[in-house]
C-alpha cells in the first residue's frame, strides 16, 4: 500500500519481471509427457503407412508412401519455441518470424495429391465405405484403452490463453512495448509485431526487416520477462488441469504406450519379411 500510494495512483511501479526459465531448451510444460515426439511420431507414421500399403494391395493397388524420417520431423517440429510467439533468437535472425522449412517438399500431403483419381478414392474412402487411410487407424487403434485427445489439444490451447491475461503477462507485454519501442519499432504486443503487413509469412521469401523485428521482438521478449511470465502461468495452469483429471491423463499415457507397442511390432514384422 505505502510503495504504490509513493509511486502515484494514476502509474503504479510495475511489477518485477519473472524470474525463472532463460532459454528456449527450458520451455518444457506439463503436457508435453503426454505428446508424442518425432521420434514416437515416426514410428506411429511408419507403422500407418504398412498397413495402408497392406490395405491398398488387397484392393489391386500398389502405392509407396514416403517414410516418417523422426530427425526431419524434430527439424520442423518448432516444439514450444513458437508458443508465445518467436522466442528462439538465432532462429528469428535467420528466419524472421517464417516458420523453419522442411529439407524436403516430399511429404504424405504432396505425395497422395500425385496419385491418380481411382487410387485417390481407395485411400480416401468415402462416408459410407471407410478408405485405406481410416481402416489402417482403426487397426492401430484396436483394442487400446480409449483416450480423449482432442480434449488434450483444447485443453492445450486453453491454457495458454488463460495464462496470457495473468497479470503477471499483461505487465511484462507493456515492458516488451517499451523495449521494442526503445529499438526503433511500435507495436501494442507481440501479436500485432508478427501480424504486421509488411511480412508475408505465406510466401517463403523473409526480408531483412522482417528478420530485424523479429529478432528486437525475441530479445525483447526475454529482457522483459514476458516469456518466463507466460511460461509460468502456462505451466501452473496445466498442472492444475492434470491434478484434477488424473484418469484423462493416465488414459492418455496409456492409450500412447499401447499404440506404440503395436506400431513397433508390426513394422519388426514387416522388417522381419523384407530380410527373410
Amino acid at each position: 500500500m505505502t510503495t504504490a500510494a509513493a509511486c502515484g495512483a494514476d502509474e503504479p511501479a510495475p511489477p518485477a519481471p519473472v524470474r525463472g526459465v532463460t532459454s528456449v531448451a527450458e520451455l518444457v510444460l506439463p503436457f508435453d509427457a503426454y505428446k508424442t515426439t518425432p521420434q514416437q511420431r515416426a514410428v506411429l507414421g511408419n507403422a500407418h503407412n504398412r498397413l495402408v500399403v497392406r490395405c491398398m494391395r488387397k484392393q489391386g493397388i500398389a502405392i509407396s508412401p514416403p517414410a516418417e524420417d523422426p530427425a526431419t520431423l524434430a527439424a520442423i517440429d518448432p516444439g514450444n519455441s513458437r508458443r508465445y510467439g518467436v522466442t528462439d533468437i538465432e532462429a528469428a535472425r535467420r528466419s524472421g518470424y517464417h516458420l523453419a522449412r522442411p529439407p524436403s517438399p516430399d511429404t504424405s500431403g504432396t505425395w497422395a495429391g500425385k496419385l491418380s483419381k481411382r487410387t485417390r478414392h481407395r485411400l480416401y474412402g468415402t462416408a459410407a465405405d471407410r478408405g485405406c487411410l481410416d481402416r489402417a487407424t482403426l487397426t492401430l487403434d484396436k483394442g487400446v484403452r480409449k483416450a480423449d485427445w482432442p480434449w488434450l489439444g483444447l485443453q492445450d490451447s486453453l491454457t495458454l490463453e488463460q495464462a496470457a491475461k495473468h497479470p503477471s503477462v499483461t505487465a511484462a507485454v507493456k515492458r516488451w512495448s517499451s523495449c521494442m519501442h526503445r529499438a526503433g519499432h511500435t507495436y501494442p504486443a507481440p501479436e500485432a509485431a508478427i501480424a504486421d503487413s509488411r511480412w508475408d509469412l505465406d510466401e517463403p521469401a523473409v526480408t531483412e526487416e522482417e528478420k530485424q523485428v523479429a529478432t528486437a521482438d525475441t530479445l525483447c521478449k526475454w529482457s522483459s520477462g514476458l516469456v518466463a511470465a507466460w511460461y509460468a502461468a502456462d505451466a501452473g495452469l496445466q498442472r492444475a488441469v492434470i491434478r484434477d483429471n488424473r484418469d484423462r491423463f493416465a488414459a492418455l499415457r496409456v492409450n500412447l504406450r499401447q499404440r506404440l507397442e503395436r506400431a513397433a511390432r508390426l513394422l519388426a514384422e514387416e522388417n522381419g519379411r523384407q530380410v527373410g
